[in-house]
C-alpha cells in the first residue's frame, strides 16, 4: 500500500507533466542562457518563456519576474534590498509575529544595522491585528511584509487591508505568497504590493527555485553581487530546467486554480468534520475558514505531536507538525506561542495540508487513523482523564 501524504505545506510531489518539460534541459539543451551561440540562445529564449508564464500566473509583468533559488532567498532579497537601497532614509521594519524564519531572521538582522522594528502580534486565530497594524505603520513604517497564508496554522491573513493601510502610510508592501500562490493565482494584481514571494514547490513544481515580483519603479540592492543575470539583482547562471518547470507548475495551477481550491476546500472539511464526529479534546488551531484550502491544524490534549506524527508514518500516512522543536530545544513554534496557546497544549500540534493528488478515501484513512492513534497514545498518558476514552 502506498504512502498518503498530507505534507504538502512544507512540499508537494513533482508532477509528472511538469517533468517531462525540464528533461531537455538537463541532457541536450544544457546550455548557459548567458552564452551567445546557438545551444545559449535557445536556454535564454526557455527561461524567458517560463518567466513570461510565471508573471502570467502571477499577474504582472514579464519584466517584474526575478527568479532565485528559494523563498528564503527572494524575501531576504525583498527586505535587504528595499533596506540597502533607501540606506539612512530608511524608517520603520513592520512584520507580523508569525511570519516565516526567513523573514524574522532576516528583519532582527537589519534591526542590529540600526532599522527601527516593529513586530505586530495576532489574534487568537493568527491573523493580524489590524488596529495594532495600522498604528504601528502610522508611526512611520517604511516596509511592510506579511506572509498571505500561514503553512502552519493554515490562516489566511487579511492581505488587501494590510496592502491598503500600508499605501496610505507612505511604506512599501512585501507579500510572501509561498504557501498559497499556486491556489491564488493572479494575487498581485488584486493586491497594492510592491514585491512578492513565490515558489513552486508548493504547487507541484520543482525545488530549487523561486521568483520575487517587483513592481516596475521600485529600486534594490543586489545581495548577490558578480554578474547581471535577473536584471542586475541576482549574480549567477540561471538554472534553464528549473526555470522550465516553475514555468509550466505556473500555467497547470492557474489553468486549474478555481477548481482545484474549491476540491481542496470540500476535502479539508471532510476530514474537519471526520474528527468532530470521532476524536474528543483536539484544539483547532488557525482562522477557522479564512485559512489555506485543504489545511488542517489541530493541538491534540493528553499526547505529543511528535509520536502521533511518528505513529502515523508507521501507519503509512505522512503529516507535519507545528510543535516543531527547535533543535531539541522543547519549545513550541513561535506561531503557536503567537497565538497564544499553552506551551502544553502546544506539544500536540499536528497538520495535515492536502494537494490535488489526494483522494476522499485517504482522507476517511486517515480520520480513522488519528483516532485509533491518539486513543492508544492517551491509554498511555498519566495526564488523560478516563484512560480508555477519546
Amino acid at each position: 500500500m502506498g504512502k498518503i501524504y498530507l505534507d504538502n505545506a512544507t512540499t508537494t510531489r513533482l508532477d509528472p507533466e511538469i517533468l517531462v518539460t525540464m528533461l531537455p534541459y538537463l541532457e541536450e539543451e544544457f546550455g548557459s542562457p548567458s552564452s551567445p551561440h546557438s545551444l545559449g540562445r535557445r536556454a535564454r529564449e526557455a527561461l524567458e518563456v517560463a518567466r513570461t508564464e510565471v508573471a502570467r500566473f502571477a499577474g504582472c509583468q514579464q519584466e517584474e519576474v526575478f527568479f532565485t533559488a528559494s523563498a528564503s532567498e527572494a524575501n531576504n532579497l525583498a527586505l535587504k534590498g528595499a533596506f540597502g537601497a533607501r540606506g539612512r532614509r530608511w524608517r520603520r521594519l513592520l512584520v507580523s509575529a508569525v511570519e516565516h524564519a526567513s523573514v524574522l531572521h532576516t528583519s532582527q538582522s537589519l534591526a542590529r544595522e540600526a532599522a527601527d522594528l516593529a513586530v505586530v502580534g495576532v489574534d487568537l486565530q493568527g491573523r493580524v491585528d489590524l488596529d495594532l497594524f495600522a498604528g504601528a505603520a502610522r508611526d512611520g513604517a517604511g516596509l511592510v511584509s506579511v506572509m498571505h497564508g500561514n503553512p502552519e496554522v493554515g490562516t489566511l491573513q487579511p492581505v488587501q487591508d494590510i496592502c491598503r493601510i500600508s499605501k496610505e502610510c507612505g511604506a512599501l508592501v512585501h507579500i510572501d505568497a509561498t504557501a498559497t500562490a499556486g491556489l491564488f493565482p493572479g494575487l498581485w494584481r488584486e493586491l497594492e504590493a510592491d514585491l512578492m514571494t513565490l515558489s513552486p514547490h508548493l504547487f507541484h513544481g520543482p525545488k530549487g527555485i523561486a521568483a520575487l515580483m517587483v513592481r516596475r519603479g521600485i529600486r534594490l540592492l543586489p545581495q548577490i553581487d558578480g554578474g547581471i543575470q535577473e536584471g542586475g539583482l541576482r549574480a549567477g547562471t540561471q538554472s534553464v530546467a528549473l526555470a522550465v518547470g516553475f514555468g509550466e507548475a505556473a500555467r497547470l495551477a492557474r489553468e486549474a486554480a478555481p477548481n482545484r481550491a474549491a476540491r481542496l476546500r470540500v476535502l479539508g472539511r471532510r476530514l474537519r468534520d471526520r474528527l468532530e464526529e470521532t476524536l474528543s479534546d483536539w484544539v483547532l488551531t488557525g482562522h477557522r475558514e479564512a485559512r489555506i484550502p485543504g489545511h488542517l491544524s489541530l493541538c491534540l490534549k493528553y499526547v505529543e505531536g511528535e509520536a502521533v506524527l511518528g505513529l502515523l508514518d508507521d501507519a503509512g500516512i505522512l503529516a507535519g507538525s507545528g510543535s516543531a522543536c527547535t533543535l531539541g530545544a522543547g519549545k513550541p513554534s513561535h506561531v503557536l506561542q503567537a497565538l497564544g496557546l499553552d506551551p502544553v497544549l502546544a506539544r500536540g500540534a499536528v497538520d495535515f495540508c492536502l494537494s490535488k493528488l489526494n483522494t476522499p478515501e485517504e482522507v476517511d484513512e486517515v480520520g480513522v487513523a488519528l483516532t485509533d492513534i491518539v486513543a492508544r497514545l492517551r491509554r498511555l498518558s498519566p495526564l488523560a482523564p478516563g484512560a480508555a476514552e477519546v
